[in-house]
């Protein structure tokens, strides 16, 4: 088991890591361009990396769609498929070695410098993909409007997607999020604000065989990130809107059976009368549970009724009793 304690942000940069070196090598104008190659976009909203030398970055620029390659040395515009995704500009990737995994109206794989299509029914998007290998892939999204829409999970063999059952969650959730641990644990999550005050959240865990309703104690949260524990659990955090408010940020765990909700560590400038910390994605951080969260918080509204939004990055650390 792990907690939530550290906040290592330093000088407060957002993003993760992968996405600070892409806005970082972009470099200033005027300045030695140390990225050779790296096109113009309006928002980088989707990066993967397979290795140093491999890293996958998607961005939009007008109308129109990037899609890059880092090899190491420099980057590479691809030529990419399908029209731009306005519903959802952060179109999912994932990359694993040999195929790259793209999302959004369709489903899209690449490999060997060509792109195969899987066409999705009307008003289907997919909102995330996690992958483990090229022949073995998952991805999540939905039917809209969310209002009567459906939850939609798909499973990739190598060859073709395949529609698994759907998943149990509550009507009207958006399932925005998957995470996969191995072909017999795959999680899907998101959730339900229509009406509903705070968000419910629910969270499915795929067997192998079927889908099975792990939400349990979980609440009021907006899920935006989750991640395996390597030990058969799941790590999920968001932005917590549990009443009476509280401001801190918000980690909770599933170890297979039960959640348990932890704190993580409270920017020494940040909001303490209502909820002020979101974190949008989760990475492992070593083979031991650890992970890293990344996100933001805002800072109290000041006499002119201003309000500063800073980065945040924090890395959980071994409990004594792991």
């Amino acid at each position: 088991m792990t907690r939530p304690i550290e906040d290592t942000t330093g000088a407060r940069a957002p993003g993760t890591a992968a996405a600070q070196r892409l806005v970082a090598e972009h470099g200033a104008a005027g300045s030695k361009d140390p990225a050779p190659g790296l096109a113009d976009v309006w928002e980088w909203s989707s990066v993967t990396a397979v290795a140093a030398d491999d890293v996958w970055a998607y961005g939009t620029v007008r109308r129109d769609q990037r899609l890059v390659h880092f090899d190491g040395t420099r980057w590479t515009t691809v030529p990419t498929v399908g029209p731009v995704d306005d519903s959802f500009p952060e179109v999912p990737l994932d990359a694993v070695p040999g195929r790259l995994f793209k999302g959004g109206d369709a489903l899209y794989t690449y490999a060997d410098g060509a792109w195969q299509t899987f066409a999705l029914p009307e008003q289907v998007h997919i909102r995330d993909i996690d992958a483990l290998a090229a022949d073995d892939a998952y991805a999540t999204g939905m039917r809209y409007p969310v209002d009567g829409g459906h939850p939609v999970t798909y499973h990739w063999d190598g060859t073709t997607w395949t529609l698994l059952e759907e998943v149990p969650v509550r009507a009207g959730t958006d399932t925005a999020k998957i995470a996969a641990e191995s072909t017999d644990s795959v999680y899907v999550a998101g959730w339900a604000d229509d009406d509903a005050r705070p968000p419910i959240p629910s969270v499915a865990h795929w067997n192998g065989a079927e889908w099975r309703d792990v939400t349990g104690d979980l609440s009021a949260l907006y899920v935006h990130a989750i991640a395996p524990d390597g030990r058969g659990g799941l790590w999920v955090t968001g932005s917590d809107q549990t009443e009476p408010t509280s401001s801190g940020p918000v980690f909770w765990h599933y170890d297979g059976t039960a959640w348990t909700e932890q704190d993580g560590a409270m920017a020494p400038d940040g909001d303490a009368r209502w909820p002020s910390y979101t974190f949008y994605d989760l990475a492992p951080a070593d083979d031991a549970g650890s992970f890293w969260a990344v996100g933001h918080y805002t800072t109290p509204l000041d006499p002119r009724g201003d309000q500063d939004v800073h980065g945040l990055i924090e890395r959980s650390t071994p409990s004594p009793a792991s």
